[in-house]
């Protein structure tokens, strides 16, 4: 192979370079891939084109060097190899670019995970004394609270302190998925005891609403692999969005099922207002929120979906929203079958 004649773009036929090794049109660092490809097509029964062909460095006459993309082609017969060459300097210049693009990014994204995870902590040890203090004075601990309004006025304090505090624990948690630092812990979960768990903790403020949450989970349902921590705090945000956009006497219908294509599924379905395909999108999207003065309540940062669904793609499942303007909401959360542990 090394005393194949040379005819290349890279230098003219009767150059200098005729006659001389086919792999001395290649930068050192190229010459062995070079060698090798040419030696590999001249092997008994190999096909004669290579498609997917090699990324080598080739030397011009006047000495520079470029990236090239080579591709070698066996003639019929034994008149020889037929080597297409292309130059792929932009190509390379552009992938260097997103590269760099892509590292800034990164570091970016990383920078305000750590701001955010300094500011929530500066943050957060004034407003626990805040909240603490204040469901003191409002179980009123050590004595009367003489004036009822005051007692109300604690009441909206610690309402409002419990409330930037899950604003700040929202932004901190979006952050840390979107820079891959978000910490899992995956092990056996139980989407049925989950679910019974969130439904109890939510019933309090369901009944506030005057909405009814019915269950329906399967029986032996297998468990999942997932992140425990997350997983309830899905199942929290989907059943709290279900009951605040649901109107009173409304329900909200929480329910799981093992599919026979091996996936387990959870189900949040209620009868509330509903949303076109365009809101969806819109509530999917970080800090946007739909129309609130249509909802009636529209306070929060706008991350509760976006933030449950990173949670629910972190845990390598599959969430989906579809909903009818004026009759309801069905949000599914679906951990494939190679995430279950079946009998």
């Amino acid at each position: 192979a090394n005393g194949l004649p040379a005819t290349s773009s890279l230098s003219k036929p009767n150059s200098a370079s005729a006659g001389k090794p086919f792999a001395s049109l290649f930068a050192i660092e190229s010459q062995r891939a070079a060698r090798d490809y040419l030696g590999g097509l001249s092997e008994p029964g190999v096909a004669s084109v290579l498609n997917d062909g090699r990324e080598v460095i080739g030397r011009e006459s006047q000495g520079r060097f470029i990236p090239l993309f080579m591709t070698i082609g066996r003639l019929p017969g034994d008149s020889g190899f037929c080597a297409v060459v292309r130059d792929i300097t932009q190509w390379k210049r552009a992938e260097e670019d997103l590269t760099q693009a892509r590292a800034v990014a990164e570091r970016a994204s990383s920078q305000k995970t750590d701001f955010l995870a300094r500011i929530s902590h500066e943050i957060r040890t004034p407003l626990n004394a805040i909240i603490g203090f204040s469901e003191l004075m409002v179980d009123e601990k050590f004595g009367p609270v003489a004036n009822d309004r005051y007692r109300d006025y604690l009441r909206d304090i610690n309402r409002s302190g419990n409330h930037v505090l899950d604003l700040v624990n929202d932004l901190l948690d979006i952050s840390k998925i979107e820079a891959g630092q978000q910490e899992m812990d995956y092990e056996a979960v139980s989407l049925n005891d989950t679910l019974a768990e969130t439904v109890a903790m939510m019933q309090p403020q369901a009944n506030r609403e005057r909405v009814i949450i019915r269950s329906s989970f399967a029986s032996r349902l297998p468990e999942v692999v997932a992140d425990l921590r997350s997983v309830r705090q899905i199942a929290l945000n989907i059943l709290s969005n279900a009951i605040r956009y649901t109107q009173a006497g409304g329900q909200v219908i929480v329910s799981t099922a093992y599919e026979t294509s091996g996936d387990v599924v959870m189900r949040v379905r209620d009868t509330g207002i509903g949303m076109s395909q365009a809101e969806i999108e819109q509530a999917l999207k970080p800090f946007k929120q739909i129309n609130a003065l249509k909802r009636g309540r529209g306070d929060g940062t706008g991350l509760g979906l976006p933030l449950t669904k990173a949670m629910v793609e972190a845990n390598r499942a599959r969430f989906s929203i579809t909903s009818t303007p004026g009759e309801g909401t069905l949000v599914e959360v679906a951990f494939p079958s190679t995430r279950v542990l079946a009998e």
